[in-house]
């Protein structure tokens, strides 16, 4: 069993495994002294170190996105393949870090030929290694062969620190500056020695130290049962560099046991509390080590603590010395078998975790078809946990039947023991709605907490691929927390019947869950088109009809036969294959854009049969906008015994009447949502679907503690990721929600609570910005995988500070007082369904001057935002007096004055020549009211100016800011 890393002062630290405390993130504000630092807003620090949403290509392929809530808490979701299948995936949390396995990774895991670290997606984020910053990750290596990570560089403030105790001392040898460092490091810190060695770097203490102690000392390994025997002395070493004699009192300090725990017994005793060291000397100190001392059975392991040396009154000599001893606990044999729903040694997918609750130890093993998984482990409390995953059955089957949760929150180990998790003897888990439902992902997780510091946690998302869940919680935790919950979207179902006019009932699956499937009702003639080449389509006559289509057994594509019935003129695509096993067709992350269906291998033999006797038509009910969602939580914090059929009625959820505009193209947005449990579980789902945009939908949303969160994207992967702020409903609470609405630019980024954070600061003389390069007028996005550019430059009193080649920056700027003008231009590129707001210039002008008295300065930043009579493709009618409302708002660093002006221009040439609105105010309210009369097709530039009460303004451009229709 590895050991955990254990959490300092609340800071999460990297773990073998997800056991760490969570701890609460600072606000991205503007502070007024130095105990609030932080890395400088625009600055590369500050992009690692912050929560944005982002994506991250891992070495499958397979892409994740990122998100956070408030308190930091990260969640993952996996992304269509370019095939349009989403896969399954596993994650765990390591403190703030997670780890995201796709299936296709677990067996060179389970080999040990793959880095782990290639799976920490948010460990790949703050190194730069996420999709929007770089496409190489960083490692030089081959995924599914021996990956070698170059060695870190040496930490640079420790080497500066040995260079500059080589220039006061240059006849020191290396290991005499080690010993400086070490020596002189401050011990009163928190933390033990494993965590902070000898204590806190001291530069100065270590030039001017003048007697040397060991950079540590070892004690030796001790193995079970320890003895009096075992009993044994070292020596600590003190050296004295300085031309006179020096009197040093001995004590030690900070015993602690592998559990970071005090060591109350006499584990470690000097020989002699005082010694003294002659001039030029050096003089060994007896160290007595008893490993038979009384341990708590979680100390055994590294027993740490420090021999701490001090000089006479004020002399200034302070000498610490770390020492070790690794007392060799009691070990036993855990033997854990893992089963599947068939019987068998649980394969593919299927994970273990085991984790130590007394010691903070465990990891993670995929089975991979193994009889059983063998641990030695001291005696003690263990937390079981396990994913196991049951194919379908039969021969050549491809896709997996069911999940399964099987857990065991705490069982005491005190002999060599066999564990048996079966699948067989999980309960089902299913849901009921009001209206009818069908499930578009769920997602089985839970977490297990302890001692109020420890935090391990899991998630598994399963796709619509998938036909059962099941779990089995055995037993309570008795110290500590442990949850389990299972998490469920669900909408219309999308094809409600299909049936032949001879009464046969098909069971179709469709290529995707967009918009481009069959809709409403209907009929039509099916024919066999063969293999669906486009010959066999046309000698079949397909247009009109539905085109009976086989595909290989081999392949699940079916984008080339879409496109080829699409153009032949039919109305769908049913598909099959000859195979009995069960399959999905795959048309392509942006889906086939014609409706595509497949049949199981029995049911075309139906239907072939059919075609021999002559016409067969087909009927249909089926719709391809569902009108509702479902986002629904279940957690349980007790034994799972029997099955659960969780009821839930619309009039006690919670409900919001969603409407979602479009970029001017009628689309499918990419729709992923995630819950956020209070012990820090963030939970996203196994199919990112998509919703209509321009449309409208009702959601209904599980009340209480669960918070919900929600992200879109125009398109993938050129997209935005557009976030709105986390949301608890209590139950029958009704809202309403308009996403994409409004002139679409750039905004403050705002927190999981929907505040906005800081955009613009000044740090001494560096002022740094970067902002939401989109924003509606509630939502912001962070920028997409590609297509999103941009740049920035800073001018003073009219002459250039600089520039980035990047929507965002930091700048050196003198301390006397100028006036700014910043300017940002963004565009996107390469999107086929951006048509509004293709390009925006923003100005800001602004004074500002160096404030020693402060740590960091908010900058005034004025943010644009429009009112728009739109409809859901962002077009206005071609008629007079049309009414744009005109607000400002700001970010954590600048609220707004009043508006004193506001000036608004539009264009139908891109600029080049600009009509004036009349503009007028009433109570604060600023309105321009625009005459496109006559101009119905033409794209609409607008040009705004708006100055605040305190003279801070923004004149911004937005070309193709809607059309008029």
């Amino acid at each position: 069993m590895r050991p955990m890393s254990r959490t300092a002062l609340g800071a999460a630290t990297a773990a073998v495994l997800a056991v760490t405390a969570v701890a609460p993130s600072t606000a991205a504000a503007p502070q007024d002294d130095s105990t609030g630092k932080r890395p400088l807003v625009g600055g590369e620090a500050h992009a690692r170190a912050g929560e944005r949403t982002a994506t991250v290509t891992l070495v499958t392929g397979d892409r994740v996105l990122v998100t956070h809530d408030a308190a930091g808490n990260p969640a993952a979701a996996a992304l269509p393949r370019r095939d349009g299948t989403v896969p399954f995936v596993q994650t765990r949390r390591s403190g703030q870090d997670l780890y995201v396995y796709p299936e296709a990774a677990t067996a060179a895991l389970a080999a040990g030929r793959v880095d782990e670290e290639l799976f920490n997606v948010t460990g790949l984020i703050r190194q730069g290694y996420d999709a929007a910053a770089t496409t190489t990750l960083p490692l030089i290596a081959v995924y599914g062969t021996d990956l070698t990570r170059s060695a870190p560089p040496a930490t640079p403030h420790v080497a500066g620190a040995a260079a500059i105790v080589k220039q006061r001392h240059p006849d020191w040898t290396a290991q005499q500056i080690k010993a400086a460092l070490v020596s002189s490091a401050v011990s009163a810190v928190p933390g033990d020695v494993r965590e902070v060695g000898g204590g806190r770097l001291d530069v100065k203490a270590a030039i001017d130290q003048t007697v040397l102690g060991a950079d540590a000392v070892q004690g030796g390994t001790f193995n079970w049962p320890q003895h009096s025997g075992d009993r044994t002395t070292v020596a600590v070493p003190y050296t004295n560099t300085s031309d006179r004699a020096v009197t040093l009192t001995l004590a030690v300090e900070k015993v602690t046991g592998n559990d970071g725990s005090r060591v109350r017994a006499s584990v470690a005793r000097l020989g002699k509390r005082t010694v003294t060291v002659p001039a030029g000397a050096t003089v060994e100190v007896p160290l007595h080590l008893d490993p038979a001392a009384h341990l708590e059975r979680a100390q055994y392991g590294d027993v740490t603590g420090r021999v701490v040396a001090t000089g006479p009154g004020g002399a200034g000599i302070h000498v610490s010395t770390p020492f070790s001893l690794h007392v060799q606990p009691e070990t036993v044999t855990l033997r854990v078998k893992l089963i599947d729903r068939q019987g068998r040694p649980a394969d593919g997918a299927s994970s273990l975790d085991l984790i130590g609750t007394d010691d903070a130890s465990g990891e993670r093993r995929f089975n991979q078809g193994a009889t059983d998984q063998i641990f030695r482990v001291r005696p003690g409390s263990y937390f079981l946990t396990s994913f196991v995953t049951t194919p379908d059955a039969g021969e050549g089957a491809t896709l997996n039947d069911s999940l399964s949760y099987l857990a065991r929150p705490q069982v005491e180990v005190k002999k060599d023991t066999t564990l048996v998790l079966d699948a067989r003897t999980a309960h089902r888990l299913s849901v009921r709605t009001d209206r009818p439902g069908e499930q578009r992902g769920t997602t089985l997780a839970f977490s297990r907490s302890w001692d109020d510091t420890w935090l391990h946690a899991g998630t598994a998302a399963g796709t619509r691929t998938l036909r059962g869940y099941y779990a089995s919680v055995e037993g309570r935790a008795a110290e500590g927390d442990f949850e389990f919950g299972s998490y469920w979207r669900t909408a219309a179902p999308q094809i409600e019947r299909l049936t032949t006019d001879d009464g046969t009932v098909l069971h179709p699956v469709t290529a995707s869950l967009g918009s481009d499937n069959l809709d409403g009702t209907g009929s039509a003639r099916l024919v066999d088109a063969g293999a669906g080449t486009p010959e066999e389509l046309r000698a079949a006559g397909v247009q009109g009809r539905v085109a009976l289509v086989r595909v290989p057994d081999t392949s699940t594509a079916v984008s080339t036969v879409a496109r080829d019935a699409k153009a032949a003129g039919a109305v769908a695509v049913l598909a099959y294959r000859t195979s009995p096993a069960r399959w999905y067709p795959s048309a392509g992350f942006t889906g086939a854009g014609f409706p595509v269906l497949a049949v199981n291998s029995a049911e075309r033999a139906a239907l072939l049969a059919e075609l021999s006797g002559g016409e067969v038509i087909l009927s249909w009910k089926a719709t391809a906008k569902s009108p509702y969602l479902y986002n629904l939580a279940f957690p349980e914090t007790g034994a799972i015994r029997d099955d659960k059929v969780y009821r839930v009625r619309d009039g006690q959820l919670g409900r919001t009447e969603s409407t979602y505009g479009s970029m001017g193209v009628a689309t499918d947005f990419i729709d992923n949502a995630v819950a956020y449990r209070p012990n820090g579980t963030a939970v996203s789902f196994g199919a990112v679907e998509t919703v209509p945009a321009p449309g409208s939908r009702i959601e209904f949303s599980t009340p209480g503690d669960t918070r919900w969160g929600h992200v879109l994207s125009s398109s993938f992967p050129f997209g935005e990721y557009m976030t709105g702020a986390q949301h608890a409903y209590t139950a029958g609470e009704r809202r309403t929600e308009r996403w994409y609405d409004g002139v679409v630019a750039p905004t403050a980024p705002r927190d999981a609570a929907g505040k906005p954070v800081l955009v613009a600061e000044r740090q001494g003389n560096l002022i740094g910005f970067a902002d939401a390069l989109w924003g509606d007028n509630t939502h912001h996005a962070d920028a997409g995988s590609f297509g999103d550019i941009g740049n920035v430059r800073l001018s003073r009193d009219g002459e250039l500070l600089g520039e980035t080649g990047w929507p965002f920056g930091v700048f050196d700027v003198p301390s006397e007082s100028g006036t700014y003008t910043l300017e940002q231009n963004v565009m996107k590129v390469g999107s086929k369904v951006w048509a509004r707001s293709t390009s925006v210039n923003s100005v800001w002008e602004f004074t500002s001057k160096l404030d020693e008295s402060v740590y960091s300065q908010g900058i005034p930043i004025l943010f644009p935002r429009y009112n728009l009579p739109e409809d859901g493709l962002k077009t206005l009618a071609a008629t007079d007096g049309q009414k744009i409302g005109l607000t400002a708002t700001g970010h954590a660093g600048y609220t707004p004055a009043a508006l004193t002006s506001a000036t608004l221009s539009y264009s139908y040439d891109g600029g080049s020549t600009w009509t004036e609105a009349q503009v007028s105010q009433q109570g604060g309210a600023w309105t321009a009211t625009v005459n496109h009369t006559g101009a119905a097709g033409k794209p609409v530039t607008l040009k705004t100016r708006l100055t605040d009460a305190h003279g801070n303004s923004v004149t911004q451009t937005v070309v193709r800011a809607y059309d008029v229709r």
